[in-house]
């Protein structure tokens, strides 16, 4: 970005900013003429000048001549006139006022209009720029600084600056025309009262814009604080698990207390001294026309001034102060935006930002890699001038599998970040096949080498886009044409605004780099997952999950098939009675009363949605059944429970918290509920409790809850009501519910329940894992494993994939740098979480992966257990920043340093 904020305007808006002058100009013509009109009105239709012989007489109008070149010279006509009589010339004279008052509020209109796309289109183009540098910062930069501060910048910052670039230059030239259209308007009229404006005008424009500067350094410490608030904010979210477990709050909230005290002491001055400015300026502003009217009215009365020229003046000053105070505006404005264009473009201003050459797209795909990576003499040092490494010699061909064991911080994870380029040396070299690593275009590394690192942060995305973004390089086909007005004025936009033009929900996967088609994609997510041992994990996610709608017709049959093969598996496994089936005639036993009576999936994933949907249909049942007695006494039954066997020991009782029936901030509201029903029957409860009561009955489920609440009878009322919410469910209801069937797939249930097709029920581990192992068995007799699959990649993964554990991420991380076939894979103690066991069977399937895969790759792995080196090819032991042993297969081993001899060096 250019350091000025002018010069980075003129160079992209240099012919918009021309256009606006033009119609500027033009717009000083009927600005003038209708400050003169006014003047024209009141000295001739209304006053009489002109029309002095009484009715019927005329006066022309709109005379336009030249004067003659010499006294002689009688003068040029350019056009005669227009002969009206009074009342004509009234209504003519005022019909063309407001004509003038509607053109230039077009005038303005336009312009502002054009100012606000203009302003709206830079603003786009400068957040873009600085995305794009930040794609490009070196990696150090990301260690210094807040992830919340930076997008306070882009996001916050950068809107004032947007919004002036449209007033750049235009603004003062627009409103200094206004002021001296009126200016000379007045003096044309008065020279004595042109100079009284002339003389308060002065006083503003020197006066005000002075006093205004402190707000400018207020303004600076503002953002300066919201900024850091913007921060402090970002890793309180980030910092919340350790917060939680280490009782920080309170402190948090005092240090956010002490933030937001000093925003709230800034903020108040800055209203202290604006509101005192602009008492100022309208002082300033209203104490003109008193002299007007003193000075003018004296002036008027002697005859040195006619009413029309006084009522024209006093109108065009009327027009004065409101351009005046914009200007003003405008120049504090100018100042403060400049101030925060430079504080943004200074703290972008970095060293060592990648060349854009090197993250340019590349047509086709990439080559394999060959030779090998060498390290000749490198140095490398932290934030602190600390060495990590320290004259390092290494060669690491590029097919040979490397373990790399040592202490945290002895090394070998700061030579995992040098190969895959995010850590520059400080000294030294390093080439792969030849070539300088900082060199290579990303284009080239990024599609051939993997790299995993302990912690992998996931933006909130599904399963499948963070499994398939390592190959969404470019987009593999071309954007259709705009079709719709709006889609074209997009385009339009993004191209006026230096934008991308590619449409990010297009096919950007690059299936060739892999070597598969499109069809073959979910065979091959389902090869790296099995690697990862993620598969059993993703097809639980998937069995939970509801087919996609496109999937859901074909799947129908194979569903229903898999559903009988299911039971008849149970059957002869003797584990029929663990799977209580769905049967519309009959109570089932493990689901709540409402699961009961709606007996059906709802197509939303809320089951308050459901809850508020049903609400009515279902209260109409309860009334005909009389249901409603029942469950109001169920309710305040299991209220009086709950009340008494929790109701001191506090909302945070884990105890409390493991109770489905009801929110630990619930049990006070029951309580009064109690209260106020004491020593009355139920039925009196106002409308609201009843509401409440009927609510907490509806989740019963007798086997989770044991209170004994629900008999024969009960459970014969509540399957009549079933059959009756089912026959009078309204339109509404069934567009939202789909009832079970056992003829049927239900595309609003999940995979499980639909091959289940019924609850689980209470039961030994033993006896679910071989439940699970008879679903897997029918899906896979069934072919529905990459249905499970597809439906298991719709999974939203949360920010941060916060949904899925620390050793789920480690192991998705691996998967996807696995799913992009790299030449070479950097792995940097990426399954930590794990335990060795797990570890040592995923680690065994991904050597084998790279040795006897499709396309064999080579591995720098840092462990965490040593025990795991035997399985490589070669054995690199990191201390004090030196390799101490090199052993393997591949090469030679080097001479190895002591520790005394490694330790001095980490220290220099």
């Amino acid at each position: 970005m250019r350091p000025s904020l002018y010069r980075y305007v003129w160079d992209h808006t240099r012919r918009q900013q021309i256009w606006m002058l033009v119609i500027v100009v033009l717009s000083t013509i009927p600005l003038y003429f209708s400050l003169n009109l006014p003047k024209l009105i009141i000295n001739g239709p209304i006053q009489g000048g002109g029309f002095e012989e009484g009715v019927g007489d005329t006066d022309v109008f709109f005379r336009i001549a030249l004067p003659g070149m010499n006294a002689d010279a009688s003068e040029r006509i350019l056009f005669p006139g227009l002969e009206m009589e009074r009342l004509q010339a009234l209504f003519v004279l005022s019909m063309l006022f407001l004509t003038l008052v509607v053109i230039n509020g077009a005038f303005k209109f336009y312009l502002n209009i054009y100012k606000g796309r203009l302003g709206e289109r830079m603003l786009r183009r400068m957040r873009y720029e600085l995305v794009d540098k930040i794609l490009r910062f070196p990696m150090r930069r990301f260690r210094r600084v807040r992830p919340a501060e930076i997008a306070s910048m882009i996001k916050d910052e950068l809107e004032p600056v947007g919004g002036f670039i449209g007033d750049a230059f235009i603004q003062p030239v627009y409103l200094g025309s206004q002021i001296l259209t009126a200016m000379v308007f007045i003096f044309l009229q008065s020279i004595t009262l042109g100079f009284v404006a002339l003389a308060v005008m002065l006083v503003q424009v020197a006066v005000i814009p002075r006093m205004r500067r402190r707000l400018l350094v207020l303004g600076r410490e503002r953002q300066l604080a919201a900024r850091k608030l913007a921060g402090s904010v970002g890793e309180i979210i980030e910092s919340m698990p350790a917060i939680r477990t280490n009782d920080g709050s309170n402190y948090i909230r005092a240090r956010m207390s002490d933030d937001l005290g000093k925003i709230f002491l800034i903020r108040f001055d800055i209203y202290q001294w604006k509101f005192f400015v602009k008492f100022l300026n309208n002082f300033l502003s209203q104490a003109t026309p008193f002299i007007f009217y003193m000075f003018g009215g004296y002036f008027a009365v002697t005859g040195q001034l006619n009413i029309g020229e006084l009522v024209a003046v006093i109108a065009a000053y009327r027009e004065l102060p409101g351009p005046l105070k914009d200007l003003i505006d405008w120049d504090l404005m100018r100042l403060d935006v400049n101030v925060k264009y430079e504080q943004v473009a200074e703290q972008f201003d970095v060293e060592g930002l990648v060349e854009t050459t090197r993250q340019a797209p590349m047509q086709g795909s990439a080559l394999p890699l060959s030779g090998e990576f060498r390290l000749e003499g490198v140095t490398v040092r932290d934030e602190s001038g600390i060495n990590l490494i320290h004259n390092l010699d290494l060669d690491l061909p590029l097919q040979q599998l490397v373990a790399a064991i040592g202490p945290v911080g002895d090394g070998a994870e700061t030579v995992a970040e040098i190969l895959s380029s995010l850590s520059a040396p400080a000294e030294g070299s390093v080439t792969l096949g030849g070539q300088r690593l900082a060199s290579i275009p990303e284009s080239v590394l990024g599609r051939r080498i993997a790299f995993v690192d302990t912690t992998t942060y996931f933006p909130q995305s599904t399963l499948r886009q963070a499994l398939l973004f390592p190959l969404m390089h470019q987009l593999e086909t071309a954007s259709p044409p705009p079709a719709t007005k709006r889609e074209k004025l997009a385009r339009h936009e993004s191209a006026a605004s230096g934008n991308s033009l590619d449409d990010p929900a297009g096919d950007w996967v690059d299936h060739s780099a892999i070597g598969i088609t499109s069809e073959d994609r979910l065979s091959a997510i389902n090869s790296v997952l099995q690697i990862v041992q993620l598969g059993r994990d993703i097809r639980r996610i998937g069995l939970a999950a509801r087919l996609p709608e496109q999937l859901a017709e074909q799947a129908h049959d194979k569903v229903l098939r898999a559903r009988g093969d299911f039971w008849h598996m149970l059957r002869q496994s003797g584990l029929e009675s663990t799977v209580e089936r769905f049967d519309t005639n009959a109570y089932l036993t493990n689901a709540s009363i409402l699961e009961n009576i709606v007996f059906g999936a709802s197509r939303h994933d809320e089951s308050a949605a459901t809850m508020a949907l049903v609400r009515g249909d279902a209260r109409r049942v309860l009334f005909q059944t009389g249901l409603d007695r029942p469950l109001l006494d169920m309710g305040r039954k299991i209220a009086e429970t709950l009340v008494e066997l929790f109701g001191d020991m506090g909302q945070s009782s884990p105890l409390l918290r493991r109770i489905s029936l009801i929110q630990p901030e619930e049990i006070d509201s029951y309580r009064q509920i109690l209260g106020r029903l004491e020593g009355r029957p139920t039925a009196e409860a106002t409308n609201d409790d009843k509401f409440q009561l009927a609510r907490l009955a509806l989740r019963y489920i007798e086997p989770q809850h044991r209170m004994g609440l629900i008999d024969a009878d009960l459970q014969e009322q509540i399957v009549t009501a079933r059959q009756l919410f089912r026959t009078q469910a309204s339109p509404k209801v069934r567009d939202e519910i789909v009832f079970y069937d056992e003829a049927a797939f239900n595309p609003a249930a999940s995979i499980k329940d639909n091959i289940i097709f019924g609850r689980m029920a209470k039961t030994t581990t033993g006896a679910t894992e071989a439940v699970e192992t008879h679903m897997a068995d029918a899906i896979a007799r069934n072919s529905l494993d990459m249905m499970v699959l597809d439906a298991a990649l719709e999974f939203d993964i949360g920010s941060g994939a916060k949904r899925l554990s620390v050793s789920q991420q480690q192991r998705l991380a691996l998967a996807r740098a696995l799913l992009k076939q790299p030449d070479y894979l950097i792995a940097n103690r990426c399954l930590s979480a794990l335990d060795s066991g797990v570890q040592k069977i995923v680690l065994d399937a991904t050597l084998l992966r790279a040795r006897l895969g499709e396309r064999p790759f080579g591995i720098y792995w840092v462990l965490g257990t040593p025990s795991l080196a035997t399985a490589f090819d070669r054995s690199l032991q990191f201390k004090g920043g030196q390799i101490v042993e090199d052993t393997g297969l591949a090469s030679e081993p080097q001479t190895g340093l002591s520790s005394e001899e490694a330790l001095p060096g980490a220290a220099q």
